[in-house]
């Protein structure tokens, strides 16, 4: 099938942030498409975990002016980092079409894109989607059910500026790829080994400690006073309006 589609300028930026931060998680980015969605994602997994999932689900209309089809479009983006570099080319003062020719999948509703070509009259940007076992299929509602926030554990929050305070200080410390949360009589502190440690927070919570990569804290998004963390039984999610962030992470003891 092909398909001729309109990106809505105002919104064309936004969609390219949003590709480059899934780009940080892994260079493979997939983009499911119908008429009320769209969902964003790409993650980092080995043979028996996911490490790392970011998502974000849109609304099809503020990003596509003419989506107006019945039928659902995946499109496997690959080398996620250099394709959102190719399409910053474009001036978005000028319409941007997308035209895409995709095959549909075997016993599914669903149309895996072939290619992809992006252009407002003076440029041209192609694309090849990548093959459907280059990531995991997710669906919105099985996303909503895994990160349901009443099967944590607990959480804590962060306030903006103590968020700055904790990229900055791992920033000039990058020698440990890893951060510790330790909860300690209550009081939430993320720190780095011996080097420094900062208060963030104070709740009702039993003795723990967690770890995570520091590589991670670009794609929390920190446009709000506060960030919550919800702890689940084997990762952490950072959830805003339009995003949710899921990190593994390693126990060390629960007293």
């Amino acid at each position: 099938m092909k398909l001729s589609l309109k990106l809505n300028k105002n919104n064309f930026s936004d969609l390219l942030n949003k590709l480059q931060n899934l780009s940080n998680i892994d260079d493979t980015v997939k983009m499911k498409i119908d008429q009320d969605g769209i969902l964003l994602y790409s993650m980092l997994s080995n043979e028996s975990a996911v490490l790392a999932l970011k998502s974000f689900q849109l609304k099809t209309s503020e990003y596509f002016d003419n989506f107006n089809n019945s039928e659902s479009f995946d499109f496997i983006i690959t080398n996620a980092g250099k394709f959102v570099k190719n399409l910053k080319f474009f001036n978005t003062e000028n319409p941007i079409k997308l035209e895409i020719n995709s095959k549909k999948l075997a016993e599914s509703d669903v149309y895996h894109v072939r290619s992809a070509v992006f252009s407002n009259g003076k440029l041209k940007i192609s694309a090849v989607g990548g093959e459907e076992f280059k990531i995991r299929d997710l669906n919105s509602a099985g996303l909503q059910a895994r990160l349901n926030p009443k099967l944590s554990k607990w959480k804590f929050k962060i306030s903006k500026d103590d968020f700055s305070d904790v990229k900055k200080l791992s920033n000039i410390n990058s020698e440990d790829k890893i951060l510790h949360i330790t909860v300690q009589n209550g009081v939430v502190t993320i720190n780095d080994s011996t080097k420094w440690e900062l208060e963030v927070d104070k709740i009702t919570q039993k003795n723990e400690q967690l770890i995570f990569s520091k590589k991670y804290l670009s794609n929390i998004n920190d446009d709000k006073d506060f960030i919550e963390f919800t702890i689940f039984e084997t990762f952490i999610l950072i959830r805003d309006d339009s995003s949710n962030l899921m990190l593994s992470f390693e126990q060390n003891f629960e007293e």
